[in-house]
């Protein structure tokens, strides 16, 4: 029998949970209670079972003889909503994907002898349609119709709501790269226009959100991971930019991972007060992420097999060609040191095709970077292993690092600005020197991308290089030509970058 109580406040209880969250307590008649949502996902399936379960703050026990009314809600639309009973105070739904287009929902019995025993008979809410095969962010509405001792029906029901972040993850595959890809998995609601950008080096993607003081409540956090192949060399730096709809974030925001072999993970996590911080120049209902390599030389990294030691190691040039000229810088860390450097023995190996087509030995140096420089072969793989081998003299102490080789340079888009700097050299505006130390800090950050190796010896520069940078600032003659001289200034020792 149930007793009705006259509630003198009632208020909603939110939350956002990535698996399992208790909601804010608030009261039922003259009880406080709160609301533990918890969520499990079949892989095989991709079913979600989502499980309420309201609990007495000051008992810890579940209440019991619960009348709940349920509405569940994706990007905005109702799915479903219904009124369930529940003997045992626990609702336990099953979002089941078929391929219907409509959503049934039915009543499911499951036998449990304790419940056979007392008479409470144990049942989940079965909803089916293809609408489920999708995750991202669900939201649910919980009002509480009738509980034990409380009987809500001639007042305002208490209200709970939650939403659930189930992952998702979308993937951009680089045409240029053949068999590359850049994959983003969202732990808050689905991405789209997920791109990568070669000449700006920036992965970028947006994602639905609700800019509202209430939903930022909800929302204790957003995580993003953005997994980049390690052998997509012009991305792999050691320094990121996160902006979100054109603001940038605290460096906080961003963590590198690099526990993989093959890949590089970039966590995003934006908590609550970065999303109030946001909030105020907000007018749209989505974040447009812009993730940006922020330092222009590339940094590899790997941890070995037995967590021991860390290789990070860059290369000159950023973009190594089939037959060019190659140096590989390096340190090693001890990861139990709080990640000092250390001198080690260790063994340096290319492999192509898993073949050796390289190998030297060496120690490490403490205190700059060790450096081992050759001539990549003609023959070469499209991508090849370099692996740090018997660090210290441990067999388990091996580190891999794949990257990518070319057979030339990649087309530049070369600012428009930089013409006119090759234009008021060709005028005599500026001198010799200002020019070449101009290019030469254009080429360290990237804005111009050319090959570094020093072939030659010069120190003065040619005639017909100053002329094919008259023509190239008058149109005559295409970037690529432009950029022919500047190579040829690089490789003579000219220029420095």
């Amino acid at each position: 029998m149930t007793v009705p109580v006259v509630l003198l406040a009632v208020s909603t209880a939110y939350g956002h949970g990535i698996g399992y969250e208790t909601l804010p307590p608030q009261m039922l008649g003259d009880r406080k209670v709160a609301m533990e949502v918890s969520s499990i996902v079949e892989n095989s399936t991709n079913s979600k079972q989502i499980t309420f379960s309201m609990f007495d703050t000051s008992t810890g026990l579940t209440v019991r003889d619960a009348v709940y009314h349920l509405k569940t809600l994706k990007d905005g639309h109702v799915l479903f909503e219904g009124e369930y009973a529940t003997s045992d105070g626990v609702l336990v739904i099953s979002l089941m994907p078929d391929s219907s287009e409509q959503i049934l929902v039915s009543k499911k019995k499951e036998f449990d002898i304790f419940g056979f025993i007392t008479g409470k008979e144990k049942s989940r809410i079965e909803a089916r349609g293809s609408v489920f095969a999708s995750n991202g962010l669900y939201k649910f509405t919980l009002d509480v119709l009738s509980a034990e001792r409380y009987d809500g029906k001639n007042v305002k029901p208490v209200r709970f709501e939650s939403g659930l972040s189930f992952p998702e993850s979308a993937v951009y595959e680089l045409n240029d790269l053949a068999g590359q890809r850049i994959k983003v998995v969202s732990y808050y609601d689905l991405i789209y226009d997920l791109r990568y950008d070669a000449a700006s080096k920036q992965v970028s993607f947006s994602m639905p959100f609700e800019w509202t003081i209430d939903n930022i409540n909800q929302t204790t956090h957003v995580h993003e991971e953005v997994f980049v192949p390690k052998t997509l060399t012009p991305f792999q730096v050691s320094k990121y930019e996160i902006v979100v709809n054109g603001v940038p974030l605290s460096e906080k925001a961003l963590t590198i991972d690099d526990y993989r072999n093959d890949e590089r993970i970039i966590h995003i996590l934006l908590y609550q007060s970065d999303l109030l911080n946001l909030q105020k120049t907000q007018i749209t209902n989505k974040m447009d992420f812009v993730l940006s390599a922020k330092s222009a030389s590339t940094l590899l990294a790997d941890v070995t097999d037995n967590v021991q030691y860390r290789i990070e190691l860059t290369t000159k040039p950023d973009r190594l060609l089939r037959g060019g000229g190659a140096t590989f810088l390096f340190k090693i860390y001890d990861v139990f040191l709080q990640g000092k450097t250390i001198s080690a023995d260790y063994e340096f190996v290319i492999k192509s095709n898993g073949q050796a087509i390289y190998n030297t030995k060496g120690k490490s140096d403490v205190s700059k970077w060790s450096e081992i420089s050759l001539t990549i072969p003609h023959d070469a793989s499209d991508i090849v292993v370099l692996s740090f081998e018997n660090i210290g003299g441990n067999g388990f102490a091996r580190a891999e690092i794949p990257i990518m080789l070319y057979d030339s340079l990649p087309t530049t888009s070369i600012p428009s600005w930089v013409k006119n700097n090759a234009n008021w050299w060709c005028q005599k505006a500026i001198t010799d020197d200002d020019f070449l130390k101009g290019v030469g800090y254009m080429i360290s950050e990237g804005v111009i991308r050319v090959e570094v190796t020093k072939e030659s010896s010069r120190s003065e520069v040619p005639d017909w290089i100053r002329q094919s940078s008259c023509w190239w600032a008058k149109g005559s003659i295409t970037d690529g030509d432009f950029i022919n001289g500047i190579s040829y200034l690089v490789r003579s020792g000219i220029i420095v970058p």
